[in-house]
């Protein structure tokens, strides 16, 4: 069979084209700045190669020849048709047509961006063109307020020249002036005669004003007095005349109050005898008794605690370090670990592993005394070395014990229940043989060699030496001076575990001879309890038959007495009765005769003050009328002088302007040619000055009139572009639903190739590398030149021509099934009527190739071949 070649070459451009960016300008709102002009025509050039951009895609669109789906297809030689192939083929145009839909739609979207980018930077040109022209308006009615101003000097000036050229005007003008001024000399000496005459009167009134404002306080205040006056003596009299009545009625209660007291204290004394008789020697017999019965009670409650002690004890010793730390915390030993301690233990008691106070476990009595013989041993250590010795902490006591049970009667082993560091150690006698003797002398081998060691702690061993901290850790917990408290537990079975921990975890602990001390107690007074609780049990019987034989014959005492007394309670009762009424009635007559005598008084006093009220009130009535007389007069005198004042000061008002218009008359003639000329010369100068600032006004507002002109231009450039982006998402969707439906229609096609369709099995699908073409110098990245590769696009032109070339020989082998890439058959370029970034309409693409290659353009051909046995 012969063998036919397909050959399809597909040629994508990429064409750039750059937007000139539009330049901003400011002023700075005083003067108008000339670039403001060439800012706003940078802008309308922006806007203009945008639209003329837009109008070359147009053109070029209505020129290339498309398919009726907008599809630029490239002409392939027309092949045998089979299902599969012709299947592959619209997926792949499909594909392509998507793919470009969204580089259109990328494009669409980068327009719309950059044409409001342009939008924004015309709007601040229009602003700014408002800001300088609001600016050269102002500067234009400054200009014309100078010059009117200018005009009415010039016209002054002119008047003054003309009567300055005689001279008997000048000589009257000097006339004038002088007779003004003696004028204003007179009217002001006048005047401030007149202002001190004011200034006298014044001061004068306001003593009178003063004078008259005391005597009226006076007067009131008399008056005032004088009224109080008057009611004190009136109330003081009723007083007086109640008071007596008062007197005679309590004397007669006084004298009857007095008799019955005398009785009642009679009877008193009588019975005072026979109650004092009676309890002779009773209250010695009380302080016997209770005294006894304190020591009955105290004696019982010590058999009643020793008691429950000796039924409890053998269940105390069996219950080991939990029922020792349980007693230290109703003693005085306890501490702030302590009930840490006790909480630990009772916590883990349940577990397998533990051995609460059983011989062998740690717990028991026993074994916490051999563990404080190897704390001893280990201070012996640390006090040759100078090290502070240990003190014994509850809490890492009771952790250490509970570690060492754990690593004796579980089946795991390792550290548990540490606290700032720990030690453990298995079938030593001495565990500090293997801890601190084997260990030291290993380290000792290893500072040998790195002096540094002996001056690092262990946690700096641990961190830069784990190795050396591994094999001499527990040496290095012995000698740390920072761990200062310890707790070290042993089990029957030679399970060592030691606790190390620093000030600031536990801070309670004590010698190991104070802590030895504690622990003999509770166990002493536990085997001893039995005796000591029948000894109290036997003194607390006799202090019990003492105590009753103590209260009996105190009871026959108090018997003999309480009838005395309650004979003498009542003579008591009836004395205190009959003294108080005494008492009240005798306080009451000599309060009345008091308070007769002081309303007596009062009375005189109050008569004598009301008196002496009356005469001052009277002296102060008269003076205040006399001052009144007198500032009403001082006042008509401060009016006569005020009205002085404002004639002469009429008259001063009045010289002062003709002394101003004299001396102005007299300056118009002096110089009047001159200063005319100068007249003239300012009001020149201020027309230039106004005919400059109308000047920039105008070109002022040509800048804003251009600028709002770019502003608009700008709008509906952002516009069409908005209504390009919409059209590109619409294809881009269209294109997404074709897509779908070819892969649907190919993924439907099952066929079993004829022999003349059959490939050669050695053919291989060309791999992804190949396909994409060149991707160097160019920028390609599926064989089509890259937008920011354009510069140099022009240098890979031949090369991914060749390497983007793929040729696979068929051979006459079949196969029985097969689908090859369209990639491997055709390869189209599609494009919709979208705008790309410059405006260019990127379906016109394949017509203006060959200029794009003129203009220095990167261009990718890629030929693919497959062969087949016809």
């Amino acid at each position: 069979m012969a063998n036919v070649k397909k050959t399809l070459i597909a040629t994508t451009v990429a064409v750039a084209t750059l937007a000139a960016p539009a330049t901003a300008f400011a002023d700075d709102g005083n003067n108008i700045q000339p670039d403001v002009n060439g800012a706003i025509e940078q802008a309308q050039n922006a806007v203009s190669q945008t639209q003329d951009t837009v109008a070359q895609a147009t053109q070029a669109t209505s020129q290339t020849a498309t398919t009726p789906d907008n599809t630029i297809t490239a002409t392939t030689t027309p092949a045998q048709s089979d299902p599969v192939s012709d299947g592959q083929a619209k997926v792949d145009e499909a594909q392509a047509n998507d793919n470009q839909a969204q580089t259109n739609l990328n494009q669409a979207q980068t327009n719309v961006d950059s044409a409001q980018t342009t939008v924004n930077q015309t709007q601040t040109q229009v602003d700014n063109a408002q800001t300088t022209l609001d600016a050269a308006n102002q500067q234009v009615q400054n200009a014309q307020t100078t010059v009117n101003q200018a005009q009415t000097n010039l016209n002054q000036a002119q008047q003054n020249a003309g009567e300055a050229t005689n001279p008997e005007n000048q000589k009257k003008a000097q006339q004038a002036l002088s007779d003004a001024s003696q004028q204003l000399d007179q009217t002001t000496k006048q005047l401030e005669s007149a202002n001190q005459q004011v200034k006298n009167a014044q001061q004068e009134a306001q003593k009178k004003a003063d004078s008259l404002t005391a005597a009226k306080n006076n007067e009131a205040a008399a008056k005032s007095d004088k009224d109080k006056a008057d009611k004190n003596a009136s109330d003081a009299k009723k007083k007086a005349d109640e008071s007596q009545k008062t007197i005679s009625q309590l004397k007669a209660e006084l004298e009857a109050a007095l008799a019955a007291k005398n009785d009642a204290d009679n009877a008193k004394t009588t019975a005072d005898k026979n109650a004092s008789d009676a309890k002779d020697g009773i209250d010695a017999k009380q302080k016997d008794a209770d005294a006894k019965d304190d020591a009955a009670n105290t004696a019982q409650a010590d058999a009643d605690s020793k008691k429950a002690a000796a039924d409890n004890a053998d269940k105390q010793l069996a219950s080991g370090s939990i029922g020792f730390y349980q007693w230290k915390l109703a003693s005085s030993y306890k501490n702030e670990d302590t009930q840490f301690a006790l909480d630990q233990l009772v916590k883990y008691q349940n577990e397998d592993w533990v051995k609460i106070g059983e011989e062998n476990s740690a717990t028991s009595l026993q074994n916490m005394l051999d563990a404080l013989d190897m704390i001893d041993k280990g201070n012996e250590i640390r006090r040759s070395l100078g090290l502070p010795e240990w003190t014994v902490n509850d809490a890492d006591t009771a952790d250490a014990q509970l570690a060492a049970d754990y690593n004796t009667y579980s089946p795991n082993m390792g550290h548990v229940f540490t606290g700032t560091s720990q030690n453990l150690a298995w079938g030593y006698d001495n565990p500090y043989d293997g801890w601190y003797t084997e260990e030291k002398a290993l380290f000792d081998q290893y500072a040998e060699k790195n002096p540094e060691l002996r001056n690092m702690t262990a946690v700096e061993i641990y961190m830069k030496y784990p190795d050396i901290y591994e094999q001499t850790g527990h040496y290095l917990n012995i000698i740390d001076p920072n761990c200062d408290t310890t707790g070290f537990a042993i089990t029957g079975s030679l399970t060592a575990a030691q606790n190390f921990s620093q000030k600031y975890l536990y801070t309670s602990g004590v010698s190991v001879d104070e802590y030895r001390q504690q622990i003999l107690s509770y166990k002493n007074a536990l085997d001893s309890a039995a005796d000591v609780y029948q000894k109290a049990l036997d003194k607390a019987n006799e202090a019990k038959k003492a105590a009753q034989q103590a209260q009996q014959e105190l009871a026959e005492l108090q018997e003999r007495a309480q009838s005395a007394q309650q004979t003498a309670d009542e003579a008591a009762k009836t004395a205190k009765a009959k003294d108080e009424a005494y008492q009240k009635a005798l306080d009451a007559y000599n309060a009345a005769v008091k308070a007769g005598q002081t309303a007596d008084s009062t009375y005189a006093q109050a008569k004598d003050e009301a008196d002496a009220k009356q005469t001052a009130y009277e002296k102060k009535q008269a003076a205040t009328k006399k001052a009144q007389n007198e500032f009403d007069e001082a006042n008509q005198q401060v009016k006569t002088a005020q009205s002085n004042v404002d004639k002469a000061q009429d008259a001063v008002d009045e010289a002062k302007k003709q002394v101003k218009e004299a001396q102005a008359k007299l300056d118009g003639y002096t110089d009047a040619n001159a200063k005319l000329a100068e007249a003239r010369k300012k009001l020149a100068e201020a027309e230039k000055t106004l005919s400059k600032a109308q000047d920039e006004q105008k070109t002022a507002q040509a800048n804003l009139d251009k600028a709002k002109s770019a502003k608009a231009d700008a709008d509906k450039t952002l516009t069409d572009a908005n209504a390009k982006l919409d059209k590109a998402k619409a294809d881009k969707k269209q294109t997404e639903a074709a897509l779908t439906d070819a892969k649907n229609a190919l993924d439907g096609i099952a066929t079993k190739p004829g022999e003349k369709d059959d490939i050669d099995p050695g053919y291989t699908i060309p791999s992804n590398e190949e396909d994409t073409g060149n991707t160097g110098n160019g920028g390609n990245t599926t064989g089509s030149n890259g937008a920011n590769g354009s510069s140099n696009g022009n240098n890979g032109n031949a090369t991914s021509v060749n390497k983007g070339m793929n040729t696979a020989d068929k051979k006459n082998d079949k196969t029985t099934t097969y689908k090859v890439d369209a990639d491997n058959k055709t390869a189209t370029a599609t494009g919709e009527d979208n705008l790309a970034a410059t405006g260019v309409d990127v379906a016109g693409i394949a017509a203006v190739s060959i200029v794009a290659l003129m203009m220095g353009v990167g261009f990718v051909g890629v030929e693919r071949s497959v062969r087949r046995n016809d």
